[in-house]
């Protein structure tokens, strides 16, 4: 408790020193974030906090538009070759915010740096899917050989190792350039308030950590006319419920992530101001495979059992979620149909007696009683004492702890191996299955917090990539889903339902299953765009 009145009484000072000084308030937008960001560099990425961020301050090759649909950013013209594995992009003229131009060796650059082993990007196996990706990532080629160059200033040229039918939707989040005038100075500190330059909407003013981050808008952006607030600021607001009270009040123009047993209040009291859609989020439960144990299969089916999602789902969430029985959601495009838990619709004592029979085969019982901690996030403060109960009812010599943390913490400790299970939620960065089963390959790295992998499950996705005929792509990941539900790396929990939070004077949000709502496409009623236009247009 005292770490939630910490943080709420300094966002309510942040607030205070953000909102002080002379300018027109109509045109700042004020954004609830649900937590602090680790980082905000685009080429080192990875929770959904800083995508939030990242994508107001960086265009890459594609971009969303104002309903999470993919428009050319940075690209004007491209071309593919007959087998899909060689694209050719034309950009357009853009600069950074300090007026230099940006070119098709940024892009290049920024793509090679996310790869890189160097630069700790627990991210870089997305870029498996690139001509020498593999190599690259493991260190065995440079950075250099990866298949991104730049022909020329205004051509980049792609080559993949394997057909990809969403490149387009992949380059949203992974084709952000890099300032290479300025990284070349000041290293990683390139990111830093003081060194910043942004190619996107809006330019980093000010992080005080764990208060505000504050961007204004970018003269020298390639579309600076259709901008409309000229200030934005994100707040790290991990407390939902006061999320959802900053909104009423006035306080916050718009909050993501709404408490869900709060949804049928809101409805009725502030119908206005709820937005909702299905979503691509997957909630689910992460066992540490590596140590401890759930390094033993039988122990993780029989704690996946005993979850009764429903009573979660309808009950403690009142809605807000529906039950998840496999590790897609169903809202992705082209998931295969059909797949569920083997024992999704057995009633929860036959699972409870099933699971305490895997136990004891594990060899645990009144003589060896299974005692383990599980650690979760401040979202899932009502959730948690509801699993320990459902784990406690297998038998009466499985004894589970629950710790809490904030986001930051509870990931670092996921990252470093450190923990034996705990929350997690995965939003793919796009529609399709791939954005969602890349993370249990075997050769994914860091991004693979279970430390699971399996030979089979490599050969599907291998070969899921390789084919060029879409309804075998769609059954042979398919068969990969089918291992992880009989293996269980991550327990199947809950797929939520997007709510979120606008102030009805809030123009241009637009609900969408992968939450791309970017601060430039949002304006405030009766206010048009700020209308700048830089120099060099």
């Amino acid at each position: 408790m005292s770490r939630m009145l910490g943080l709420t009484s300094a966002f309510a000072a942040a607030f205070l020193v953000a909102c002080s000084g002379g300018t027109d308030d109509t045109r700042t937008l004020h954004r609830g974030n649900d937590g602090e960001p680790l980082t905000l560099d685009p080429q080192k990425t990875v929770l959904n906090i800083e995508f939030a961020i990242i994508m107001d301050m960086f265009s890459g090759l594609y971009v969303a538009d104002e309903i999470g649909d993919t428009i050319p950013g940075l690209v004007t013209h491209a071309e593919t070759s007959d087998d899909g594995l060689t694209w050719r992009f034309t950009l357009r003229e853009s600069r950074w915010s300090d007026g230099a131009p940006v070119t098709a060796h940024d892009v290049a650059a920024g793509m090679q740096r996310a790869a890189a082993p160097a630069t700790l990007n627990e991210n870089s196996s997305k870029y498996f899917v690139f001509e020498n990706g593999t190599e690259v990532i493991s260190g065995s080629l440079p950075p250099e050989a990866l298949g991104v160059e730049a022909l020329d200033d205004q051509t980049l040229e792609i080559r993949l190792a394997y057909p990809m039918p969403h490149l387009e939707d992949f380059l949203v989040n992974n084709s952000y350039p890099l300032p290479r005038h300025v990284y070349n100075i000041h290293g990683d500190a390139w990111i830093q308030p003081e060194n910043i330059v942004t190619n996107g909407p809006y330019i980093l003013s000010q992080w005080r950590t764990n208060n505000f981050i504050e961007l204004t808008a970018n003269p020298e952006f390639f579309e600076a006319n259709q901008v409309c607030f000229d200030t934005v600021y994100y707040y790290p607001v991990s407390d939902r419920v006061t999320g959802e009270r900053m909104v009423r009040t006035r306080e916050l123009d718009l909050h993501t992530d709404i408490e869900g047993s709060n949804i049928t209040m809101l409805r009725q009291q502030h119908g206005d101001l709820v937005r909702e859609s299905a979503s691509y989020t997957a909630e689910d439960i992460l066992f540490n495979t590596a140590a401890g144990p759930f390094t033993d299969v039988r122990v993780r089916q029989a704690f996946s059992m005993a979850i009764d999602r429903r009573f979660i789902a309808n009950e403690v969430l009142n809605g807000a979620s529906n039950p998840s029985f496999r590790m897609i959601s169903e809202a992705v495009p082209n998931a295969a149909p059909g797949l569920r838990l083997s024992y999704a619709d057995d009633d929860m004592e036959t699972r409870r007696e099933r699971a305490r029979t895997l136990l004891i085969e594990a060899g645990y019982g009144p003589e060896n009683p299974l005692d383990v901690v599980y650690q979760h996030t401040p979202s899932q403060q009502r959730i948690a004492p509801v699993l320990q109960q459902d784990w406690a009812l297998i038998a009466p010599w499985v004894s589970v702890d629950i710790s809490v943390g904030d986001a930051q913490f509870h990931y670092a400790a996921m990252r470093a191996g450190d923990f034996t299970f705990g929350n997690n939620g995965w939003t793919p960065e796009y529609g399709d299955p791939y954005a969602s089963l890349l993370m249990w390959e075997g050769r994914a790295g860091e991004i693979n917090y279970s430390r699971w992998t399996h030979p089979d499950y490599d050969a599907l996705i291998e070969a899921g990539l390789s084919t060029g005929d879409a309804a075998e792509r769609q059954r042979l990941f398919g068969a990969a889903e089918e291992i992880l539900l009989e293996e269980v790396p991550h327990a199947p929990l809950t797929v939520p339902v997007n709510f979120d939070l606008v102030r009805p004077d809030i123009t241009g949000w637009n609900a969408n299953p992968g939450r791309q709502n970017r601060s430039r496409w949002l304006c405030r009623e009766g206010l048009e765009p700020i209308g700048q236009t830089a120099d060099w247009r």
